[in-house]
C-alpha cells in the first residue's frame, strides 16, 4: 500500500506514519459516498439522511464515510460543492470579448449539464437545495462568491449585481426547466438551437439598456 503526504500522520525524523485508511482506493471510495449521499439528500432530505445509510447505498463501511467526511455536515458541504470543472468553464466563458459573453457563458452551461457526470452533480445539487434550508443556503453562499463574481467580470460598477442576478435567473430557470422538470419542448431541443433562442437573451442581459 503506497501512502502520500496527505495521507500521513505523525513524521519522526525521514520515517512517516501513515493514517489508516485506503489510500490506493481512496478517490473511487470517496466519489462513490458523494454520489450517494447527493442521491439522498436530494430525494429525501438531509434530515432523514443517516450517514450509514449514504454507507449502504454506497456500499461501504459507515466508518469511512466518517474518515473521509468528518460528520454529515462535511459531507453536505462536499456533496454541495460546485464541480471546479463547471466553475473553470464559466470563468473561461466569461473572460471572452463582452459582445460574445452570452454565447459563450451559455455554452459552458449548456456543456456542464450535457455531460452525464457533471450534470447529475448539478441536478442532485439543486434537488437537495430544494429540499432542505441548510443545503439551500449553502448553494446560495457558493452560488454568490463564486457564480455571480465571475459572471460580474469587468461589467459596469454600479450594474454589475444586477446584471449577473439577471444571468444567473436565465441559467437556472433554463436549468430547472430543461434537464431537471424536462417540461415541453424546450427539453427536447438540441444544444445549438437552445444556444440559438436563448443567447440573446443573456447578451441583453449583459449589454442591454437596464430601466431607470
Amino acid at each position: 500500500m503506497s501512502w502520500d503526504k496527505s495521507e500521513t500522520g505523525d513524521v519522526s525524523g525521514d520515517r512517516q506514519i501513515p493514517r489508516r485508511g485506503p489510500r490506493d482506493e481512496r478517490g473511487v471510495l470517496a466519489d462513490r459516498v458523494l454520489s450517494a449521499a447527493r442521491s439522498l439528500f436530494a430525494t429525501q432530505g438531509y434530515a432523514s439522511t443517516s450517514l450509514r445509510n449514504v454507507a449502504e447505498l454506497a456500499g461501504v463501511d459507515v466508518a469511512l464515510v466518517s474518515y473521509y467526511f468528518k460528520n454529515k455536515a462535511g459531507l453536505l458541504e462536499a456533496a454541495l460543492t460546485l464541480p471546479a470543472e463547471f466553475l473553470a468553464d464559466v470563468e473561461q466563458a466569461s473572460a471572452s470579448p463582452i459582445e460574445e459573453r452570452g454565447r459563450a457563458i451559455l455554452a459552458s452551461h449548456l456543456a456542464a449539464w450535457e455531460h452525464e457526470t457533471t450534470g447529475d452533480i448539478l441536478r442532485s445539487i439543486i434537488l437537495a437545495a430544494a429540499h432542505e434550508p441548510s443545503a439551500m443556503e449553502r448553494v446560495r453562499t457558493i452560488y454568490t462568491t463564486r457564480f455571480l463574481e465571475v459572471l460580474a467580470n469587468s461589467l459596469p460598477e454600479n450594474e454589475r449585481r444586477l446584471r449577473a442576478g439577471l444571468v444567473a435567473s436565465q441559467m437556472l430557470g433554463l436549468a430547472m426547466t430543461r434537464y431537471v422538470w424536462r417540461v415541453g419542448a424546450l427539453a427536447d431541443l438540441s444544444p445549438e438551437q437552445v444556444g440559438d433562442l436563448i443567447s440573446p437573451v443573456i447578451q441583453r442581459y449583459l449589454t442591454g439598456p437596464l430601466p431607470e
